[in-house]
């Protein structure tokens, strides 16, 4: 199974001369919108057609890059009615708004999973809408529950929006409790986060994994050799995952998805404390992350947007989650003890103290191989859920460097327009002169045509005289 962003700009690669031929540009969905049929590695241009790789000339879907068997495999796409016309409609599955047939929004498509045997695919990945994610949550809906697919909407049944809010997740974790809540004490929150860790990490390490796993909801993509997707997450655990993964000797990764996901669950135990840090941080925070291409680094270089958008996505993922390892300052102060929920102002310490790439890499994603009391730090640490009073103050400091930024990109594009128009009004006066010189030349041709002309015409006082008149006039 593949998740179809994933494919895009992979190279396809030739298997018989081992040569780059094109990189993978878009997904081609069938009619049905049930299928891959193709994958578009050209989008053609004025004088040149689109071409494309049906799904069937696909010989394998790398961790890395496409591969094909021969240049032969990339076809033009008007070759292929049914792919050429799907291309014409320019429709796509992606942004497509998802609503029960009772008319509830439950967000919007923002990806898909796939077989990569023949493209069929298995399942959408949904965010937004009444979801309530609010930053990075997903949720996984088995194709099977779409009960049909038009030019704007898909339908699936109502019973589907249970089963995606119970899937939520993401930066705030589920907030949808947090009001009600707002007046439990984070030291609290963070105890029942810990006893639901325990919970799980127990309930899904009994000795019959058939029976502990099964049914379970994965709290992240489990990946083959080969970077194709065994499971999505948020997808149901089968008995054929179980068997799978005890083949291949990767129960352990199996069990901590399982493990993952049941937190991911019982995530609401913590949604007050994680919505009132959401509050103090999250508006700017927000703002900051609108602005991706405008961003600079805390030493004033330029990152562009893919690396920008990478470092953000990390950050994240790591807020709400539990650190690893004991985080330092400089001062050898605590910033975050081993186990502590990274916050906002954690963050902000850690990059203070260029500690942010350290705090990234130890971040609690499952299971660990040591006991918390063995590893605490003698002093706790002062940037904990519990003692939290700020955000991240390096968000107002990119803010400033982007607003910075703006104002000079709206100088730098207010002075391109001006040279722009200086330079349409050149090209205008230019193309005047050049047509008033044509038409000085074009009058002065025909003046000389006419004046030519009168030359080649006799004289009135020459007009000739029939020869019998002029011989008697000589007599």
């Amino acid at each position: 199974m593949r998740k179809g962003k994933n494919v895009i700009g992979k190279d396809v690669l030739s298997l018989a001369d081992g040569i780059r031929i094109h990189s993978v540009k878009d997904l081609i969905i069938g009619e049905e919108n049930d299928s891959i049929v193709a994958l578009l590695v050209d989008e053609g241009g004025l004088f040149s057609g689109s071409t494309v790789v049906p799904i069937e000339a696909v010989r394998s879907f790398g961790k890395d890059a496409v591969v094909i068997d021969d240049a032969s495999a990339v076809v033009a796409a008007s070759s292929l009615p049914r792919v050429h016309a799907i291309i014409d409609r320019k429709e796509s599955l992606l942004g497509k708004k998802v609503f029960t047939n009772e008319g509830q929004e439950l967000g919007k498509i923002g990806d898909m999973y796939f077989t990569e045997t023949d493209g069929k695919i298995v399942g959408l990945e949904v965010s937004g809408g009444t979801i309530g994610d609010l930053a990075k949550g997903t949720s996984y809906l088995p194709i099977e529950d779409v009960q049909r697919s038009g030019a704007d909407v898909v339908f699936v049944r109502p019973t589907i929006a249970d089963k995606l809010e119970s899937q939520q997740g993401g930066l705030q974790g589920t907030l949808s409790d947090a009001k009600d809540k707002a007046g439990q004490l984070s030291s609290d929150a963070k105890d029942k986060a810990g006893e639901a860790t325990d919970k799980a990490k127990s309930s899904v390490a009994s000795k019959d994994p058939e029976q502990s796993l099964v049914g379970r909801k994965s709290g992240m993509d489990v990946t083959d050799e080969n970077g194709g997707i065994v499971l999505a997450k948020g997808q149901r655990i089968t008995a054929e995952h179980v068997s799978r993964a005890k083949e291949t000797g990767n129960l352990s990764v199996l069990t901590q998805a399982a493990t993952m996901g049941q937190v991911a669950e019982v995530g609401d135990q913590t949604g007050a404390a994680m919505g009132q840090l959401a509050d103090s941080a999250g508006s700017m925070w927000d703002r900051f992350t609108a602005k991706l291409s405008e961003v600079t680094d805390s030493t004033g270089q330029r990152v562009d947007q893919q690396q920008t958008k990478a470092q953000l996505d990390k950050i994240a993922d790591a807020i709400g989650r539990p650190v690893s390892k004991v985080m330092l300052d400089r001062e050898d102060s605590v910033i975050l003890d081993l186990g502590d929920i990274i916050t906002h102002q954690s963050v902000q310490r850690a990059h203070d103290n260029g500690m942010l790439d350290s705090l990234l890499s130890n971040v609690y994603k499952g299971d660990v191989t040591f006991e918390r009391d063995e590893m605490k730090a003698q002093v706790a640490g002062d940037s904990t859920v519990e003692k939290a009073t700020g955000g991240a103050t390096m968000v107002e400091e990119l803010e400033q460097k982007v607003q910075t930024a703006e104002e000079e990109k709206r100088a730098q594009d207010e002075q391109k327009k001006q040279e722009s128009e200086a330079a349409r009004q050149q090209r205008e006066q230019e193309r005047e002169e050049r047509a008033k010189e044509r038409d000085e030349e074009a009058m002065k041709r025909q003046q000389e045509a006419e004046e030519a002309k009168a030359e080649g015409s006799p004289d009135a006082s020459k007009v000739a005289v029939p020869v019998g008149q002029e011989a008697s006039q000589t007599r």
